[in-house]
């Protein structure tokens, strides 16, 4: 059966929606979303002129990306609820969303928030990151990997494509459904790491791969060690 990236699928019965319907009994109030603008005004910042959407989603990511990508840029605002901020570089006129969300549920939601600079940014790239167990059909080679990259419409042609039946979720996958409806072009690409740690290693392919997107970002990663105890930052 041919499906189509971001295609929804309905059941062939009642049965999963009577099952959907009996488990929304009871369930908590979903949470309200709204930016919070770090201005002093805590007005909204206007900004149209975005070349480059750039989505960074995965656990224990903040350290890598605000010390290797956002060199300790301060976010324009904040989602009230989860964990998603955005960043802006007027110089290149890229604007990164950095995302550690872990409930499933809030994804759609949180992509909706971003519909507009979706919507007007010349490209969109989305980067998750996962564990590399989550990926179906590792090759030897791989598994002694720190970290290899799979694409979808990618646009670093070094990058292999992923294949079936491994799939993508979160605000990649959101984005990638809304631009493709608009009849626009995004990429996304699945870095596989072996360690939840991002270290000078795993994040070699990763820096080559923001380097090749355009994206102004160090050369080289070196993960701290904080004296005195058994933590890394």
């Amino acid at each position: 059966m041919s499906v189509e990236f971001g295609e929804i699928i309905e059941p062939s019965t009642r049965a999963f929606w009577d099952d959907y319907d009996e488990s929304e009994d009871g369930a908590a109030p979903l949470l309200l979303y709204e930016w919070d603008w770090l201005n002093e005004d805590n007005t909204e910042q206007k900004i149209d002129n975005v070349k480059l959407l750039l989505i960074l989603e995965g656990q224990a990511i903040s350290s890598f990306v605000g010390t290797a990508v956002l060199k300790g840029r301060s976010p324009i605002c904040r989602l009230n609820n989860g964990s998603t901020s955005i960043y802006y570089n007027p110089d290149k006129a890229t604007l990164i969303c950095l995302s550690e969300e872990k409930d499933l549920n809030n994804f759609g939601r949180i992509t909706e928030k971003l519909v507009h600079w979706l919507g007007s940014a010349e490209q969109v790239a989305a980067i998750s990151f996962q564990p590399s167990v989550m990926h179906k059909g590792t090759s030897s080679r791989e598994t002694e990997e720190a970290c290899f990259i799979r694409a979808i419409n990618g646009q670093v042609k070094t990058i292999p494509e992923l294949e079936a039946p491994n799939v993508i979720a979160g605000i990649s996958a959101g984005a990638l459904s809304y631009r493709k409806f608009k009849d626009l072009e995004a990429s996304a690409y699945v870095c596989y790491l072996d360690s939840s740690v991002l270290d000078s290693v795993s994040t070699k392919p990763i820096l080559r791969l923001l380097n090749s997107l355009s994206v102004d970002c160090d050369l080289s990663y070196q993960l701290k060690f904080v004296d005195g105890s058994n933590l890394y930052v």
